[in-house]
C-alpha cells in the first residue's frame, strides 16, 4: 500500500467522524470500530513505504523475511526478530523496544521514527527523560548503529524511580533533547547522564504539569465542574450518587455517568463499560483514564505513556467545551460555534505536542472518539451520549446474563 492509500485510510476515518450523527451511532459504530488497523496491518503498510520491494509480494511471510534480513544487516541479533511473523499478523504483538529496533533495522530518521510510533504503535516515540530512550534518540538522531546503542546501554548509569519534584529545578525533556542534538560524543553523553542521574528518575514532567493545571481548573470549589452543576443541573443522579466533589464524582461528571453507579457493580471503576469490543476498540479501552490514574498523575507518579496522554486529552477536551459553555453571554449552552471545532482540536494538539506526545490521529481509536464528538452540534453532550450508549449496552448485557 502506497502513501496515497495510507492517507486514504486516515481520510476515511476522518470522514466517518465528520458524518456520523448521534442517532446513527448504535448502528454504525461496530463497523467503524472494526475498521481500525492493528499493529500488524499498520506495520505491513508502513514497510511498503519504507524499503519493502513490491516484487516480493504482499504476504506476511515475505515481509517477515524482509524484516529478518534488515535486522541482520543492522547487526541486531536474530533472536530479537524471531517473532517477526507475529508482529505482522496480530493486532497487538509488539511493544516499544521492538519498535525502536525496527527503526534501526529500517534506517529511519528521528522524524520517521516519530511517524512510525504515531501511526503503527499509536504511541509517543522517544521519551528522552529515560536513559534507555535518550540513548535511542542519540543514536538515531546522529545516525549511529544499533551496536553503539547496545554499548551505551552497558555503560550508562541506572536511575532510580522518583516522582516529579514538587519544588526546585526540574529538567524538562525539551532541554534533554536539545543537549542530545548538540552532543558530540558518546562519552559526553554518558557524563551528562552521570551528572544528572537523579533527574532521570522521573518523566512526563510537562504532561503532569498540564494535568495538574487542568484538574485544578476543573475540580476546585469554584471550578468548572462545580459551575457546570450550578448552571446545568444534572437531570438524573440515581439512587446512589457519588460525592460530587470527589475525584470519582468529577470523573463521572466528565463522562456523563453521574447516575446510579451501582450499575457498574465494581468499586469506583468503569472497567465493565469498557469491555465491549463492538463499541469500544481494544486500543481505546487499554489504559483508559481512571480515578486512580488521575490521582497518581497529580501526585507526580509515573504511569504508561499511553495512559498519561489519554488522561491529558480527556481533561483538555472537557476543559475546552465546558469553559466555552460557561463563558457564553446570554443563555449558556453546550452548543459549538462555527469555528469552535477547529479551535478545540488545535488546542488539544498544542497540549499534546507541548507535552511531548503525538498530535491527534484519526487512525487512533481513542483519538477518533474526540474527533467525532468535536464535530457534533454539542460536542460535550455527544461525548457523554457515547458513554451513555456504553452504559446502556452494559445494562442490557447483564440483564440477559
Amino acid at each position: 500500500m502506497g502513501k496515497y492509500e495510507l492517507d486514504s485510510y486516515t481520510k476515511k476515518l476522518e470522514d466517518k467522524a465528520e458524518k456520523l450523527y448521534e442517532y446513527d451511532a448504535a448502528e454504525s459504530l461496530p463497523q467503524i470500530i472494526s475498521s481500525f488497523r492493528g499493529h500488524g496491518t499498520a506495520l505491513s503498510e508502513f514497510l511498503d513505504t519504507h524499503g519493502y520491494p513490491s516484487y516480493r509480494g504482499n504476504s506476511a511471510e515475505a515481509k517477515a523475511e524482509f524484516l529478518k534480513e534488515k535486522f541482520k544487516d543492522a547487526g541486531i541479533s536474530a533472536a530479537k526478530c524471531r517473532n517477526a511473523l507475529k508482529w505482522l499478523t496480530e493486532p497487538n504483538a509488539f511493544e516499544r523496544g521492538t519498535g525502536f529496533r525496527i527503526a534501526f533495522a529500517l534506517g529511519l530518521s528521528a522524524v520517521e521514527t516519530d511517524d512510525f510510533f504515531r501511526t503503527v504503535l499509536l504511541d509517543r516515540s522517544f521519551d528522552c527523560h529515560t536513559i534507555e530512550e535518550a540513548i535511542y534518540y542519540y543514536c538515531i538522531y546522529h545516525r549511529k548503529d544499533y551496536h553503539t546503542a547496545e554499548k551505551l546501554f552497558s555503560e550508562a548509569p541506572v536511575a532510580g524511580k522518583t516522582t516529579v519534584p514538587a519544588e526546585g529545578d526540574v529538567l524538562y525533556t525539551k532541554n534533554i533533547i536539545n543537549y542530545i542534538r548538540a552532543c558530540s560524543s558518546e562519552e559526553e553523553l554518558l557524563c551528562y547522564f552521570r551528572e544528572n542521574l537523579q533527574q532521570f528518575g522521573y518523566n512526563q514532567v510537562k504532561a503532569k504539569e498540564f494535568i495538574r493545571f487542568l484538574w485544578d481548573r476543573i475540580s476546585g470549589p469554584e471550578g468548572l465542574a462545580a459551575r457546570e452543576r450550578e448552571y446545568f443541573p444534572l437531570q438524573e443522579k440515581g439512587s446512589n450518587p457519588p460525592d460530587e466533589n470527589s475525584t470519582w464524582g468529577i470523573y463521572l461528571q466528565i463522562l456523563g455517568l453521574s447516575f446510579d453507579v451501582e450499575r457498574i457493580e465494581t468499586d469506583r471503576s468503569i472497567r465493565p463499560l469498557l469491555e465491549n469490543p463492538e463499541f469500544m476498540h481494544q486500543f481505546a479501552a487499554e489504559n483508559y483514564p481512571t480515578r486512580q490514574s488521575i490521582e497518581k498523575l497529580i501526585r507526580g507518579e509515573t504511569v504508561k505513556h499511553d495512559l498519561t496522554r489519554k488522561t491529558l486529552l480527556l481533561l483538555a477536551f472537557y476543559h475546552f467545551w465546558i469553559d466555552l459553555a460557561l463563558s457564553q453571554t446570554g443563555m449558556m449552552s453546550y452548543e459549538a460555534g462555527e469555528f469552535d471545532r477547529e479551535r478545540c482540536l488545535n488546542e488539544l494538539d498544542q497540549y499534546l505536542l507541548d507535552a511531548g506526545f503525538p498530535e491527534i490521529y484519526a487512525g487512533n481509536p481513542y483519538d477518533w472518539i474526540f474527533l467525532w464528538a468535536a464535530g457534533r452540534e454539542a460536542p460535550l453532550t455527544a461525548f457523554r451520549y457515547y458513554w451513555q450508549l456504553l452504559s446502556a449496552e452494559y445494562s442490557e448485557r447483564i440483564s440477559l446474563a
